[in-house]
């Protein structure tokens, strides 16, 4: 359910939901899908569509494509634990690649240079170290090996680096260790799916406030000044999910903890526009996006 912020709070964040113009490059028919992508999009999307502006579907995410700021507004996924079954990235599996289903959108050749003059790196919204898995359910991967490897989680994992699932993030300060979308990854990865054996649900995205925006590349990508992630899990102890929400600043130097940024859910519908989980009806909505996450998040601190 869309929430509205004081005005003092919406500027101090960056808040104001700015209305960019969208052209669509085919984007999905949200009214008349396919079979196979009901079934994607009931896995990656829990709780409804936050939006419905240029969607796309993958194998392992969803993608709400922005063609303005050329950035995701959003992505939705799934992670289970053999989704960690990633190949190592090298050779085929390292290469960024152009979309096929936006032309004309950033390639990866366009942000070459920009690490070394700016800080800036191909930043995923879709993490890659989740794009793998048996998924098909045939007893194959996707492999180094192209002899043994399965074709159809291959087109998965290529899929995580396509460059509409990028945004540009500082490496040192936010994408790289010890930055906070690194820790969170890392810890999401590592300790909710590796550790603990959790499924869980992410929504992720970019946030534009108002004023000018750093631009790089000739293709002029607008830098996020902020992003969000929102993790869901389910609770044994409820039919409503465990839900943390973090509100992160595109940090050039890291400083504070991960559990420093977190927000409900309603400041984060505030900032972006969307409106999550508003497929489990009024009721449950609203007791998901009201509480402050930072109450859920002592059950992990004890």
């Amino acid at each position: 359910m869309k929430r509205r912020l004081p005005v003092f709070f919406v500027i101090i964040l960056l808040s104001v939901s700015v209305q960019l113009p969208m052209v669509s490059a085919d984007p999905v028919d949200l009214n008349n899908l396919t079979d196979e992508q009901q079934i994607l999009i009931s896995e990656h999307v829990f709780g409804g569509m936050p939006g419905n502006k240029n969607v796309y579907i993958r194998k392992g995410y969803i993608l709400s494509y922005n063609p303005t700021t050329k950035t995701p507004d959003w992505v939705a996924y799934h992670i289970k634990p053999d989704y960690r079954n990633t190949p190592q990235r090298k050779g085929k599996f390292a290469t960024f690649r152009k979309d096929p289903d936006i032309p004309g959108e950033p390639s990866t050749s366009d942000y070459v240079g920009l690490l070394k003059a700016r800080g800036y790196a191909r930043g995923h919204l879709a993490p890659y170290g989740v794009m793998g898995g048996d998924r098909d359910g045939d007893g194959k991967y996707a492999v180094f090996n192209s002899n043994d490897s399965d074709k159809d989680d291959e087109l998965t994992v290529y899929q995580a680096n396509y460059m509409t699932n990028i945004a540009p993030q500082h490496h040192k300060g936010f994408n790289g260790s010890p930055g906070l979308w690194w820790k969170l990854e890392r810890w999401v990865q590592d300790e909710l799916v590796e550790s603990q054996q959790k499924e869980v649900w992410i929504f992720a995205g970019c946030i534009f406030g108002p004023g000018h925006h750093e631009k790089v590349t000739a293709k002029k990508v607008w830098v996020p000044p902020m992003f969000y992630k929102i993790v869901i899990m389910k609770n044994a102890d409820s039919d409503l999910p465990v839900v943390l929400a973090f509100l992160f600043p595109h940090q050039r130097v890291t400083h504070g903890e991960i559990q420093d940024f977190l927000v409900s859910v309603n400041v984060i519908e505030a900032v972006s526009g969307e409106d999550f989980f508003r497929g489990l009806g009024l009721e449950n909505e609203t007791k998901l996006e009201d509480v402050d996450t930072w109450e859920n998040w002592q059950r992990f601190s004890n």
